[in-house]
């Protein structure tokens, strides 16, 4: 019984043993804590306790990656399954719901902590550094790992509910701000209708209840209680415990999901566009003919939605303005801006997501169904097919990004052309954005499933590693007294560079696939 309850789990853990992946990722993660570590050799001072910022900031990095990880890697454990239609072979086998859940998942939080002990040495060299002890370090991974074994077993439980990783990913989503950010986001506008005194005083008290029984799960607050300079507490915690029971029960929850679901259909056909029958009426066809440009016309339609989800958008964002507009008191209270500003922040976070949607997708389908070989046959340069794609993907977002550009040139903050340009915070989020986007088409061309978040981790990583260079550059451009378009200029060169050698590397990655 046990043998076969652990069978595919030997197995998953073989397999990783084997692969050249996992020990790159290891060794990886070591050097980037050495270079880290000499950042901080560099900038630190011996009255500023460089070892405790430093391991601080490698902390804060690895809860951000931890979560990147349990909406990327850890939440497709069953969806990948379905979508490529191998779950009915893993019942042929003779494996029980139990034993896939545990083959599926463990041994990814397996691989996950083995990072953890792969690091674990390198990380006491931070005591050369002073304001830390080896307490502290343990205790610090110990939260980490127990943090790991909360966001993969929630996630775990949203890819048990989902038929396709996307749906699993915003369920992941949904459980992980309601286990981690409902409470202290409830408290917070809570405070806010108490002083307007629009909150019973008893609403309150309960807030307050809640929110300490959060702070005894919350990774952050245990990283800020352990990393104080005289530390006297132990190596285990109240929210070890708890990210440990409340992982535990979502395991049990995904197995009993799973039970119930295991037997259905899984998804192997791709989505596709039900044929329209021909009307009386040309007009009321609201898919055109693709014409001379076939690829940005399949784009448009399959992956944006075409004029209907245009339709669709141009609808809601009026009733959305009139939604900020009837509670203009609750943006004025809670955004801190007016209806306007609320309305078109809304659409740029809008616009944004979908650019990013449409980046992790541009390849996706074509490499999951095996057909981007094909695609790249066509009489077209690679370039020019990967360009149309992009065009495509780009006319279904243009609706929400031309309103919300409109109401920006309207309400005036992008009427001068020196806040538009010449602004280092805009120049800076566009080009960060920028290069996003270009890396999460990269890295969907290397893996199948969770390409923005690796994107995003891979970001997080060199951002951490540059930023005080590049931070400290910056500010010896701002103290020179130079004109606004010197401060940004840096900024302009470096997004530009990175671009393009973003494009090359997606190019040299579609020739080395087609050429397979």
């Amino acid at each position: 019984m046990y043998h076969g309850t652990t069978a595919l789990l030997q197995r998953s853990l073989r397999a990783d043993a084997k692969k050249r992946g996992p020990h790159a990722i290891r060794i990886a993660s070591v050097l980037l804590i050495l270079i880290m570590l000499v950042a901080a050799h560099i900038e630190g001072s011996p009255f500023s306790a460089p070892g405790l910022v430093f391991f601080r900031n490698m902390s804060l990095l690895g809860v951000v990656l931890i979560t990147l990880a349990g909406l990327g890697h850890f939440v497709t454990a069953i969806t990948e399954e379905r979508e490529e239609g191998t779950l009915g072979l893993l019942l042929l086998a003779d494996l029980s719901p139990f034993s896939i859940l545990l083959g599926k998942s463990t041994n990814r939080i397996l691989s996950a902590w083995l990072v953890f002990a792969a690091q674990f040495p390198f990380a006491l060299l931070a005591l050369t550094l002073g304001g830390i002890t080896v307490t502290q370090i343990a205790a610090t991974y110990i939260a980490l790992a127990m943090y790991l074994f909360l966001v993969a077993n929630l996630a775990l439980f949203a890819s048990a509910c989902s038929h396709r990783s996307t749906q699993a990913v915003l369920i992941a989503v949904l459980l992980l701000f309601t286990v981690l950010g409902a409470i202290p986001a409830l408290h917070y506008y809570g405070q806010i209708l108490a002083s307007r005194a629009q909150l019973p005083p008893g609403w309150m008290i309960t807030f307050d209840t809640l929110l300490q029984l959060h702070e005894g799960w919350s990774i952050l607050n245990r990283l800020e209680d352990v990393q104080q300079l005289r530390y006297s507490g132990g190596l285990w915690s109240a929210q070890a415990t708890g990210s440990l029971i409340i992982g535990c029960l979502a395991f049990l929850c995904a197995w009993i999901v799973f039970r119930r679901v295991i037997w259905d259909a899984d998804v192997t056909a791709p989505p596709r566009l039900e044929p329209v029958h021909h009307s009386k009426s040309r007009w009321l066809q609201l898919v055109s003919r693709p014409r001379s440009a076939p690829i940005i016309w399949k784009d448009f339609h399959f992956l944006a939605g075409g004029f209907t989800v245009w339709g669709l958008k141009l609808l809601l964002i009026p009733l959305l303005g009139l939604l900020f507009w009837w509670k203009t008191d609750w943006c004025h209270e809670f955004m801190y801006l007016s209806p306007w500003q609320t309305l078109q922040l809304s659409l740029f976070l809008i616009a944004g997501g979908e650019l990013l949607f449409a980046s992790s997708l541009l390849f996706h389908i074509e490499r999951k169904e095996g057909t981007l070989a094909n695609l790249l046959l066509l009489p077209h340069s690679i370039a020019s097919i990967s360009y149309s794609k992009i065009t495509g993907c780009l006319l279904g977002v243009a609706p929400t990004l031309a309103v919300a550009l409109l109401l920006a040139f309207l309400h005036g903050d992008l009427s001068s052309a020196e806040k538009t340009f010449f602004s280092p915070a805009m120049v800076l989020g566009v080009g960060l954005f920028l290069v996003l986007c270009h890396l999460t088409v990269l890295c969907s061309l290397f893996v199948k499933w969770g390409s923005l978040a690796l994107a995003t981790g891979l970001l997080c990583i060199i951002g951490s590693v540059v930023f005080s260079v590049a931070g400290t550059m910056l500010l010896l451009i701002r103290e020179g007294n130079f004109h606004q378009s010197v401060q940004v200029a840096p900024c302009y060169y470096v997004t530009i560079v990175t671009c393009a050698a973003l494009q090359v590397a997606i190019l040299l990655r579609l020739e080395s696939i087609s050429g397979n």
